[in-house]
């Protein structure tokens, strides 16, 4: 038979189909002289669904640039902070548009933000190993998106990370981007792999603790820097509100079938995702894996959408999450009242609304909480206007009568909610350049750590010290874990404060039984003070005089600055070159942090700058590689300094 040429050609593709050659061809290009077969990993998390909805969010060209511009900061090589940058740039946006569209392209800033960003697996291993995404190490330009961070491969090995600045495997804990911005864990329970907070305890403190573990048995462990406490507290505060909240009560046939996932539960309270503001979480991250926000909005609508996407949910299951999103917004905006109407449209009963409402500065708001707690609302709220009022306070007592201490101020403390980002009200030292110490909720634990300090590094005289015992023990008499110790300690030293008119409140931001602001304050502060004048031996009047000058000096100094719109962070420190961001004030009352966010407080908004400061520099040591004296641990050491020095 005789074959075409047509038929030759057929021929010769069938011989080539074939071969194994041709099968080669399935595989992937080699790397490091091996072929590497296709590994199906979640490379189509670059186009996450939030992309499309974010398209069709506003009208115009705006969304649609938006959309097309937020496909690149999931893909592997890109920096770290490019999603974070990206959710900025949606909110910014948003801001020229009406309410309703700002809020949903603000939402769904949100939802991008927590989007998977795409990492490839380490094929220098065999098998390849999947690896996380590394953390963004700045602060966001938006208080909305504080705290969130990427979603994680659930498959990931938890200690490795793809860098995309060297395109190599790096360990969790080698370098500061393998933990998010502020924290030595992570920010997203639900996302991102777990670590254990490291918490920083002073010596005194941990004999302190064991000394008192009889009767007061709350964490006395404290923080320096101020994020890293609040892993293991925003843990206990989560299973603390998930076992406040009850099962559903309701007939199955009447709130319908949630198919593979549970009864839709919302839980609200103070720490979630290392918020320092109250905000609404799901109770079951397995059935609604969703991080927290503080628009109950935000997480209904995941809820529901889940129903239909993952669960399988019947009709029924989907109208009952409809009637519950709809009771939840009729609720008192960002109060747990809200996540008390949702729940129960499926028949579960919870009290959330008896949870004091804190915002981003950790003070309470007014009106919220249990009846108590809104009698006493306004004072809660003045939490951080009684603490800058205390600071600024003299001691009106004799030099002689209270004695001399040295190279160190006349010892005051100052009580409120927010401390070292804790959720509940505590104390700490005012002057913290004399006596550098983190809060605590046992009064004891600051007293002693002030009373051993005038000894250990203050060289106060013997009336100074005898004061301090004095102060001391009239600082057991108050009611315990209230701001009348406070006031009670301050007042042997002649100095005058009202830390009793502030709400004391739990690590769950509920106000504390008996604790009613002004009226919790005992009538004994007079007898302190009667005590304080009854010691003996002199002070030097004239260190008395010149720390009051430097006081007024500084004070003046702060508000020259602030009226010029000068820069109101002095720390000056600048390790590997980095500086603190400048801290300036704002027309509103405000105060900016360069290139991050704007704070009510000035002492948070320098705390934020010491904290930029610390990020940027540790990035730096690990960059040179940890050594000289340009480490991860001197950085450390300089943002205590840094916070030091207001």
């Amino acid at each position: 038979m005789v074959f075409s040429k047509s038929q030759a050609t057929l021929v010769a593709l069938y011989v080539l189909a074939s071969s194994q050659q041709v099968f080669g061809r399935m595989r992937w290009m080699e790397r490091d002289n091996r072929p590497v077969w296709l590994n199906p990993r979640r490379f189509g998390q670059e186009h996450p669904a939030v992309i499309d909805k974010l398209s069709a969010a506003c009208p115009g060209q705006v969304c649609g640039t938006l959309s097309g511009a937020a496909i690149t900061p999931l893909l592997a090589a890109q920096p770290e902070c490019s999603q974070q940058d990206m959710a900025d740039q949606i909110i910014d946006a948003a801001q020229q548009f009406d309410d309703a569209t700002k809020a949903n392209m603000i939402a769904l800033a949100v939802e991008y933000r927590q989007a998977e960003k795409n990492t490839p697996p380490d094929f220098t291993t065999n098998p390849p190993k999947n690896r996380n995404s590394v953390f963004c190490q700045k602060a966001p330009k938006h208080a909305e998106l504080n705290g969130l961070v990427q979603a994680q491969d659930p498959a990931n090995d938890p200690n490795l990370f793809f860098d995309p600045a060297t395109g190599k495997t790096v360990t969790k804990g080698s370098q500061a981007n393998t933990s998010p911005f502020g924290s030595s864990g992570s920010n997203n329970a639900a996302a991102a792999p777990s670590s254990t907070a490291v918490l920083a305890v002073s010596a005194t403190e941990s004999a302190t603790a064991t000394a008192t573990a009889s009767s007061d048995c709350e964490s006395v462990v404290t923080v320096t820097v101020t994020a890293s406490a609040t892993d293991a507290a925003s843990t206990a505060a989560a299973a603390t509100s998930a076992a406040a909240a009850a099962s559903s009560t309701a007939d199955a046939s009447a709130i319908g079938d949630f198919g593979s996932c549970s009864v839709p539960q919302i839980q609200f309270g103070v720490g979630f995702d290392n918020r320092k503001e109250t905000s609404f979480e799901p109770v079951d991250q397995t059935s609604y894996n969703h991080g927290s926000a503080q628009a109950i909005g935000i997480i209904t609508q995941f809820i529901c959408d889940t129903l239909t996407n993952k669960c399988g949910a019947d009709a029924t299951a989907k109208a009952t999450c409809q009637t519950a999103k709809a009771a939840a917004d009729t609720g008192a905006a960002k109060t747990g009242e809200q996540a008390d109407l949702f729940n129960a449209a499926f028949g579960i009963t919870t009290k959330f609304a008896d949870v004091v409402a804190i915002d981003n500065q950790g003070n309470a708001i007014p009106g919220t909480g249990n009846a108590a707690a809104q009698q006493a609302s306004t004072a809660a709220d003045a939490t951080a206007t009684s603490a800058a009022a205390a600071a600024s306070s003299t001691s009106t007592a004799g030099a002689s009568a209270i004695g001399n201490f040295g190279s160190c101020s006349v010892p005051q403390i100052e009580f409120g909610v927010g401390f070292d980002n804790r959720k509940e009200t505590s104390f700490q030292p005012v002057d913290k350049a004399s006596y550098n110490h983190g809060s605590a909720q046992a009064i004891g634990i600051i007293t002693q750590f002030i009373c051993d300090t005038l000894t250990n590094s203050c060289g106060a005289d013997a009336t100074a010290k005898a004061t301090c015992q004095t102060a001391k023990a009239a600082a057991d008499t108050g009611a315990a874990k209230t701001g009348a110790q406070a006031d009670l300690f301050n007042a042997a030293f002649g100095i005058t404060t009202k830390f009793a008119d502030v709400v004391a409140v739990d690590d769950q931001g509920r106000q504390i039984a008996g604790s009613t602001g002004s009226a919790a304050a005992p009538a004994s502060s007079s007898a302190a003070a009667t005590a304080a004048a009854t010691t003996t031996a002199a002070k030097d009047t004239s260190t008395a005089a010149a720390t009051a000058t430097k006081s007024s000096a500084a004070s003046a100094t702060s508000a020259a600055a602030a009226a010029s719109g000068g820069n109101l962070q002095t720390f000056t420190g600048a390790l590997g070159g980095v500086t603190p961001p400048p801290v300036t004030a704002n027309a509103d009352g405000s105060f900016q942090v360069q290139g991050n966010a704007s704070f009510k407080d000035l002492n948070n908004a320098l705390t934020r700058s010491c904290d930029v400061q610390h990020n940027q520099c540790a990035n730096a040591a690990n960059a040179s590689g940890n050594k000289g004296d340009l480490t991860v641990s001197a950085c450390g050491d300089q943002q205590t300094q840094c916070d030091a020095a207001h």
